[in-house]
């Protein structure tokens, strides 16, 4: 079964990482085996010890140990993709810095700067290099000769080699999977297959992609690029990209290793526990067993009492005794006597009277008896133990298995603030000042409406024409809420509308407008004292999640659950951190935050009937 990618797997998924060509970093994460990388467009990219793909699936992650590397590439724009070799290394360069991802055991995740190691996963030093912070990046020796960088060298290796199809694997560096692929095109030729190796990488290279999971016993088993006619399996499933099958093979990998990091603790205390109670069920079964025979003993001893204590004058006197005890054993200094009835045998002390002797012999039953009971005491809270440290467990593993979710490209729309008014009017608002510029630049229409606080610090908000009265304050308050008065703690402020006609970027003579400001020509439409107050939701569209937000009014049509914010003093990543948990929505905090305007008091919990997100799209479709 698979465990990590080939090389050829690799090539793969090098052309398809290329396409975040030009796309900004917004975020970095640490998961369980590796980084995610959040990138513009709401486009996630995975590298771990097992793959670097595009990935449509997000996890358990967090923002600890990508800090440093967050400040080197944090809103870079990445600017090529490229394997350096016939070798499990991917480049993913950037304006200055280069990072490599060492797909090999051990998995490394490198950050080069003009030569040098600036950051990287963790120090390695092996007898080959060394790798460490400051020091100059040496990729891994090759193992192996290269197919296509020393072709000449490589066929020479075939046409010598006994067995082809090892040479290819282990010579060549192919791994046991390709090396059966090129085997199988090239019909076990020595000559043939190194044509076939550089047809095969050519073809997954440029894109023609067949990307297929073969499955056995309903389980995946291998994953390729293109159908693989070496591979047999019971079923096969085709799919349209190769990051999807690459999901589909590697989730389950990756979940289980998320859920082992995240239970480990409980795990060994489980361990801990199981042995324990293992160890005091024996316990309790040997003094149980112990008590019962002491008690017997003591029985028989009290109904012999009568010959025991003539069998022991007898010792002392030194006479003869009855038949029906016999004596096996006298010790005169350790004033001790073994004396035997029936085949059961008695220890006895000559300076003690008999009847104590068999009332110490209860007593010490009854102590097993005792034991027996405190020690069962003790297992059921060690069982009890078990039983919260198991649901500890399972309880974690759910969690794990909650926060994994599907992650979709975004509309072009939800590059910006959006919702739909009343009457299903589409409006986006600009996040930032060059968004501002970028909404009214691309989007505004002469007939479209543009929507601004009258405040300095505001969200740009257009929306298509609409006469509605109800409309057009929801698109007040939405403009009125994304600006700096919600910062300020100010709960009403005036907005003002206009028809796009009448926004411009051209400046009076002889003045400048920065980014993101522009001039009003003519009368203003204005809404007096418009309520901040904002809903921010959650929705589900097929196992993707989607934070949106939209005047409380509007946001049962959008989301399925959602809560009303006023302006306040909860730090937005503290109410974020609540919404998200009374959501059980750990892994959209990020986009909560960005949600929200600003400091913030929650007010009302809701729940909506949204509509389908092909409605949401068609809306925006017709701007």
């Amino acid at each position: 079964m698979k465990t990590s990618l080939t090389v050829v797997d690799l090539y793969a998924s090098a052309r398809e990482i290329k396409s975040l060509v030009g796309r900004r970093v917004e975020n970095i994460y640490t998961t369980s085996s590796g980084y995610l990388f959040k990138f513009s467009g709401g486009v996630y990219l995975t590298v771990n010890e097992a793959r670097a793909s595009l990935t449509g699936t997000v996890g358990e992650r967090d923002y600890r140990g990508a800090e440093t590397l967050r400040g080197l590439i944090r809103d870079e724009r990445l600017t090529d993709v490229y394997l350096p070799r016939f070798d499990k290394l991917l480049v993913l360069k950037f304006s200055d810095v280069e990072l490599v991802a060492e797909l090999l055991r051990p998995f490394n995740l490198i950050a080069v700067r003009d030569g040098k190691v600036v950051w990287l996963d963790h120090h390695y030093r092996g007898k080959d290099r060394e790798v460490k912070a400051g020091a100059p990046y040496t990729p891994p020796p090759m193992p192996y000769v290269d197919p296509l960088a020393r072709a000449e060298e490589a066929a020479e290796v075939l046409r010598r080699a006994q067995d082809v199809k090892r040479a290819l694997s282990r010579e060549l560096g192919l791994g046991p999977e390709v090396a059966e692929e090129v085997y199988a095109r090239s019909s076990g030729d020595a000559e043939a297959a190194l044509r076939a190796l550089r047809d095969l990488v050519e073809e997954v290279s440029s894109g023609q992609l067949r990307p297929t999971v073969y499955m056995a016993g309903g389980v995946p088993v291998t994953v390729t690029p293109v159908k693989y006619i070496s591979v047999r399996a019971e079923l096969e499933e085709e799919y349209d990209a190769f990051w999807k099958a690459l999901d589909r093979y590697f989730a389950d990998v990756e979940l289980r290793k998320a859920v082992e990091l995240k239970t480990a603790e409980l795990k060994a205390k489980k361990a801990k526990l199981e042995q324990s109670i293992a160890k005091l069920r024996g316990e309790i079964q040997e003094y149980r067993k112990r008590s019962e025979e002491l008690y017997s003993l003591a029985k028989t001893m009290l109904s012999l009492k009568y010959e025991l204590e003539e069998a022991m004058q007898a010792i002392l006197r030194n006479e003869e005794i009855g038949a029906s005890i016999r004596i096996l054993d006298v010790n005169r200094t350790s004033k001790e006597a073994v004396l035997e009835h029936s085949g059961l045998r008695f220890k006895l002390r000559l300076d003690r009277p008999v009847g104590r002797q068999i009332e110490e012999v209860f007593e010490e039953a009854k102590d097993y008896a005792r034991r027996a009971a405190k020690a069962e005491e003790a297992l059921k809270r060690l069982e009890e133990e078990l039983a919260r440290v198991e649901s500890e467990r399972a309880e974690a593993e759910r969690a794990v298995a909650e926060r994994v979710r599907k992650a979709a490209e975004r509309a072009w729309f939800e590059k910006f603030r959006w919702f739909l008014a009343l009457g299903r009017v589409p409006a986006i608002g600009g996040r930032d000042a060059s968004q501002n510029e970028a909404a009214v630049r691309r989007y505004l229409k002469d007939d479209y409406l543009f929507f601004h606080a009258d405040v300095p610090g505001a969200s740009a908000v257009v929306a298509k024409p609409t006469q509605d009265e109800a409309a057009l304050l929801e698109l007040a308050q939405f403009a009125a809420s994304y600006s700096r008065a919600w910062r300020a703690g100010i709960h009403a402020v005036d907005v003002f509308y206009v028809p796009g006609r009448q926004v411009s970027k051209q400046p009076p003579s002889g003045e400048y407008l920065a980014r993101g400001s522009f001039m009003i020509y003519g009368s203003k439409n204005y809404i007096r004292h418009v309520r901040l107050e904002l809903a921010v939701g959650v929705r589900d569209d097929g196992g993707v999640r989607r934070i949106v937000a939209a005047p409380p009014k509007s946001i049962a049509a959008l989301a399925e659950r959602y809560v009303v914010v006023t302006p306040g003093s909860g730090e937005k990543s503290r109410v974020a951190k609540e919404i998200a948990r009374r959501w059980k929505a750990e892994q959209l905090i990020d986009e909560i935050i960005a949600a929200l305007p600003g400091p913030s008091t929650i007010g009302e919990w809701g729940s909506g009937q949204p509509m389908g997100w092909d409605e949401i799209k068609a809306a925006f479709s017709t701007w």
